[in-house]
């Protein structure tokens, strides 16, 4: 994946990830599991005085009920290679309103138990049957400091 300004798109892995991918590699809990994608909006991004949208730094414990309006969830491809995992989450339009337009700035990422462990947010768009929209999402898991 090609570098994207930090203007236009932030992601990040979420503490959960890293507490739940240890606990379930020694056998604690459930296996841990991506599952789930969900489309909606956070106050993680807002719109500037410029008319332009800026994105906060994603926190380490956001939280699914941080999402406030999801309106789509889809089980994401996922691929690993090289100590990258990359989910792709593509916009299901079956489970849109034909007649309705749904702002989406940010796409949460759920592990089996329903919990946030990953977050993407972009510059704000409007999604509606008959427009497609991929989120795709990098993350580096290979040790290094930049994981997201």
């Amino acid at each position: 994946m090609v570098d994207v300004s930090k203007t236009l798109y932030k992601a990040k892995m979420l503490d959960y990830y890293f507490d739940r991918q240890a606990a379930s590699s020694i056998g604690q809990g459930s296996r841990f599991v991506i599952s789930k994608a969900v489309f909606g909006t956070s106050s993680l991004v807002t719109k500037n005085s410029a008319g332009r949208y800026d994105i906060a730094a994603i926190p380490p414990d956001f939280k699914i009920g941080d999402l406030l309006t999801p309106f789509c969830t889809v089980v994401p491809t996922l691929s690993y290679n090289n100590g990258i995992i990359l989910i792709r989450a593509d916009l299901d339009p079956t489970q849109l309103d034909p007649d309705r337009s749904y702002t989406f700035n940010t796409l949460v990422i759920l592990d089996n138990e329903m919990k946030a462990c990953a977050v993407m947010c972009v510059q704000e768009d409007s999604l509606y049957v008959g427009k497609g929209y991929t989120g795709l999402m990098e993350l580096d898991v290979s040790g290094s400091d930049d994981h997201a």
